[in-house]
């Protein structure tokens, strides 16, 4: 299956799943947990620029923008963006919500301090090009965050895709912190710092293995 194909399917599945999605995601059922972690890993005091590439609905960038920070993002699934613009009115939350495919979205180059990848690169067909695409959108020293786990650890809490799309999809299985480092590195990142410590345990359910790092833009 092509790239452009698999995308195209990708968004599709998550359109379909979209209604019921935050009735089980970790996001919603430890909210308090998720904003801590990322209150700490954004290592900014003061309100920033902040991207949420494959924003799905609205984890990342919801807590961005209730920690005072200013935010967009992107997904391109028109029925996962439709639940996060709804959760962002719902709550009072200030976001600039964009559909488009990680590497079609108009960020400008050097336009944001903080690009936030959660959940996202194990669904690509081309997960290098994403990161590839935060760094250019990061200004000089701004900071990349990915947070990612190993979903084959417990394939029953996990979201499925037919074969042929899973076929398609390099990190299918998921990422190991090791993983996420290498790739990171051969981004042109600088060195990793990890966060999920910060976790009393795992936030999924099978306690998956997962981890959030954040890596600077030299």
């Amino acid at each position: 299956m092509k790239p452009a194909e698999a995308q195209a399917e990708v968004s599709d599945y998550w359109t379909r799943r979209a209604p019921a999605f935050d009735g089980v995601a970790s996001h919603v059922a430890q909210a308090a947990l998720w904003r801590d972690v990322l209150a700490v890993a954004f290592e900014a005091p003061e309100p920033k620029d902040v991207v949420d590439l494959g924003t799905g609905t609205g984890a990342c960038a919801l807590i961005a923008a209730s920690l005072g920070h200013r935010v967009r993002a992107c997904d391109g699934s028109e029925g996962m963006l439709a639940v996060a613009r709804q959760a962002a009115e719902a709550s009072g939350l200030d976001v600039t919500f964009e559909q488009a495919l990680i590497e079609d979205a108009s960020f400008a180059p050097d336009s944001a301090d903080i690009v936030t990848l959660r959940n996202v690169l194990w669904t690509l067909p081309e997960p290098m090009g994403a990161l590839r695409k935060a760094r250019s959108i990061l200004r000089p020293g701004g900071l990349v965050l990915v947070s990612d786990g190993l979903w084959s650890v417990a394939p029953q809490y996990r979201s499925t895709y037919p074969d042929a799309l899973a076929g398609s999809l390099p990190r299918h299985d998921g990422l190991t912190e090791d993983d996420a480092r290498a790739m990171l590195g051969e981004a042109g990142f600088g060195r990793a710092r990890s966060w999920q410590h910060l976790f009393p345990a795992s936030p999924y359910p099978g306690e998956v293995p997962m981890f959030v790092l954040t890596a600077r833009k030299g």
